[in-house]
């Protein structure tokens, strides 16, 4: 690749606005019923988020809608195949790793075979109409991590059958944290696929949040705790030693919520706590843990500096929090970041993605 210039970015977390109509296409009839029956008590085939997801009345503009006013990028319907290949088409950015909306809350399901079930109807869905629509497009799965055999077969069918780059995990909703033994198969499949494992931030079920009444506290910190959580969790047992090809994004929270690892993880090492495991700073020098960040975050090049620019990678969040617009004026201000070099902008806001997923 040129060293001399910028190159076009790559988004490491993006969402799909899923279509519950289209979707119902692909789907079980059990799953199909709650996609297409608006009587139906369910009402969806995902559980909502949590109490907090929900607009304020004091503060909602009927003609703006639930995530406000936005400057999309198409006329298309926001957050499908079409909508995204306008956008990547007008902001520079080559490639779009694109997580579920609806599904984000897959953890929360408690029937293991409806779990499975969802699961295969929302990979087909995304196969379809996104995947096979663009090789630019690049859906995460959604694997029934209920049930560990299931998730290992429907790993190796979304990567093996339905070319998709991988599988998302809910940093939050499963009972056993994401680093338990019982999840090992799925790691393990994942290194021998060589495929990539996303960990996203959703719902705040589980965190202790459970008496706060805005999204806005809680957006404060319920994506990155559960982010640290699971990297915490993820590292402490091991995973990145006991399978050497497994490669893990932790999407949705930021870059600021690092920090707090890599600081107690040192003091651990200090205290000769790490046993035979690497420390946080250590595992993001593998090149196998990639976190998802937006430019403009003040602690991003202190963080670049402090341990290299590797393991850093641009999200844009499209469609949810950010617009059209306000994704081009991320883009125009990490080309002008004073503070990284041309090298560590690149690195940012496209090759450390391509490496990761394996797209170069």
């Amino acid at each position: 690749m040129d060293a001399t210039t910028l190159r076009p970015a790559v988004d490491a977390d993006g969402h799909i606005m899923e279509s519950l109509a289209e979707m119902a296409e692909y789907a079980h009839p059990s799953v199909r019923e709650l996609c297409l029956n608006p009587q139906n008590f369910f009402r969806t085939p995902f559980p909502t988020l949590d109490g907090v997801h929900w607009p304020n009345p004091a503060v909602f503009q009927a003609e703006h809608g639930v995530m406000g006013e936005q400057e999309t990028a198409s006329k298309h319907r926001k957050g499908s195949a079409e909508d995204w290949l306008e956008f990547l088409g007008n902001v520079n950015v080559e490639y779009a790793v694109m997580y579920t909306s609806e599904g984000l809350t897959v953890g929360q399901l408690r029937e293991n075979n409806y779990a499975v079930a969802v699961c295969r109807a929302y990979n087909d869905y995304v196969a379809d109409r996104y995947r096979r629509v663009s090789d630019k497009l690049l859906p995460m799965a959604l694997i029934p991590m209920q049930k560990v055999d299931e998730a290992v077969i429907e790993l190796r069918r979304a990567v093996k059958e339905l070319k998709l780059p991988g599988a998302m995990l809910p940093s939050t909703g499963l009972p056993l944290d994401l680093g338990h033994e019982y999840y090992w198969p799925v790691y393990k499949e994942a290194s021998e696929l060589g495929c990539a494992l996303g960990v996203h931030g959703g719902s705040n079920v589980g965190l202790g949040l459970g008496s706060v009444n805005s999204i806005l506290a809680s957006h404060v910190v319920h994506h990155p705790m559960g982010l640290m959580i699971a990297a915490t969790s993820m590292i402490h047992n091991g995973l990145f030693e006991r399978f050497p090809d497994l490669r893990v994004t932790y999407a949705e929270g930021g870059c600021g919520w690092t920090t707090v690892l890599l600081d107690r993880m040192a003091r651990n090492a200090e205290l000769g706590m790490m046993g035979a495991y690497r420390t946080f700073e250590e595992a993001l020098g593998t090149g196998r843990i990639l976190i998802g960040c937006e430019p403009g975050e003040g602690t991003l090049a202190h963080l670049i500096k402090r341990v290299g620019p590797d393991a850093w990678a641009f999200s844009t969040d499209y469609p949810h929090e950010v617009d059209f617009r306000a994704v081009r004026k991320e883009i125009e201000a990490a080309y002008a970041q004073p503070d990284l070099t041309l090298e560590e902008k690149n690195k940012l806001l496209g090759d450390n993605a391509r490496r990761f997923f394996r797209l170069m």
